[in-house]
Order: structure tokens, then sequence, then C-alpha cells
């Protein structure tokens, strides 16, 4: 169990870290002239939520030869922003000399209406075509296998198939006090995949999900 422990807490720290993008693919830039860009959001709009360099964000590149690209590094964001529930916010991302303004809406919902319209996509879905679920609200039932506490986050590794499979749930602000052995329901947001160097130099993969809601069966 120990070596799983040690497994999870090296997923956790690169999902907790790391700017991907939903598909973990990254762009390079061109080397043509920048023409006009605009950027995306493609992160969480819960409340609290701060919107600054770290967060997933990707800017569609125009060039003056009529091509485009996606870039997922380079940008920066011009001044951080806080979501506030119930309200839009304005977010200016920087590219190069241009700017790109976002709107950013934040609908949070109560309890009952996340766990009402969470999905449980079965498991060839949802470990094949995990990027669409980025985002997306999902619930499962599982035994957790092993729990990891960081300065940071709480997060639990959760057989949720099989006992041959595993997922990492992620409790960032330390919400729920869960032990191993125990069997557990929980409500979150979809992060796709992780991958990292695990132990003795061996790649993980964890399908990721940040909790909103947990509960013991």
């Amino acid at each position: 169990m120990k070596k799983y422990a040690a497994a999870l807490l090296s997923v956790f720290l690169v999902c907790g870290c790391s700017n991907i993008t939903p598909n973990n693919e990254k762009v390079e830039a061109s080397q043509e002239k920048l023409e006009n860009m605009t950027a995306l959001y493609t992160g969480f709009a819960e409340a609290n939520e701060t919107i600054d360099n770290k967060s997933k964000i990707g800017v569609w590149a125009y060039y003056e030869n009529g091509t485009k690209e996606f870039i997922t590094q380079g940008w920066t964001v011009k001044e951080p922003v806080t979501l506030e529930a119930g309200k839009t916010s304005e977010v200016t991302v920087e590219y190069q000399g241009l700017e790109s303004t976002i709107m950013v809406e934040c609908s949070e919902v109560d309890e009952a209406s996340f766990k009402a319209e969470s999905q449980s996509p079965d498991q060839s879905d949802l470990e094949v075509t995990h990027s669409k679920w980025y985002g997306k609200k999902l619930t499962y039932t599982g035994k957790i296998i092993a729990r990891v506490d960081d300065k940071d986050f709480r997060g639990y590794m959760i057989n949720i198939f099989d006992d041959k499979s595993y997922v990492c749930v992620l409790d960032y602000n330390k919400e729920f006090d869960f032990k191993e052995g125990q069997t557990v329901t929980f409500w979150a947001y979809g992060l796709g995949r992780v991958e990292s160097k695990g132990l003795f130099g061996k790649e993980i993969s964890c399908i990721a999900f940040k909790a909103k809601y947990m509960e013991e069966v």
C-alpha cells in the first residue's frame, strides 16, 4: 500500500501544478507574423476560482499568411480575477503584444443540483474518451485503496470499476476526511487522464477528478 501512496502523490503533484490542456497537448508557436488572437478559458467556473497565469487558457493565433494554430504557452493574464457566484467576470489575456478579453460566467449550483446533473460514464467511455469529460460533473462509488495528505490538498486513490483499476480524487480544500478501506460516493469535476513519472522511473497513468462532494456509503 505504501507504493500506491507514493505513486498517488506523484500523480497529484503533476495534476495540481501542470498547466495542461484536456488532451495534454502543447502546441509550439509559429514563426509567422501574428495578426490577431483569441483567448479561450477551459478551466472551471466555480465561485472563488482564481484565473491567473497558471489557469487552463489557450490562444487561437491568426497569422498574416492565413494560417492559425492553438497556443497553450507564452500567454499571460493581465490581472488575476477571482470568480464570484452568479456573476460574469472579464479576463484579459496578452500574447505577443496583442490582447483578448474572455467573459467567464460563474453559475454556481447548489448541492442537490450538482448531484442531479452528475453523470457516470462506463469504464470504456471514461478511459478512452477521457478528454471529453474534462470539467463535466461526474459521480461514482468505490473503495478507497490509498490516501495522501499534502500541505496543499488531500487525495484519494479509489477503485470504481474493479479491484485492478483506480481513479484519483483530489480534495483541494481538504473538506473530507476518509480512510483507506472506506467505500464512498463522490461527485466531482472530471480532470481527464494525468500521466507522470511514478516509482522507479516508471510512467503511471490515472483518470483524475476534482472533488466537490463526498459521502461514505
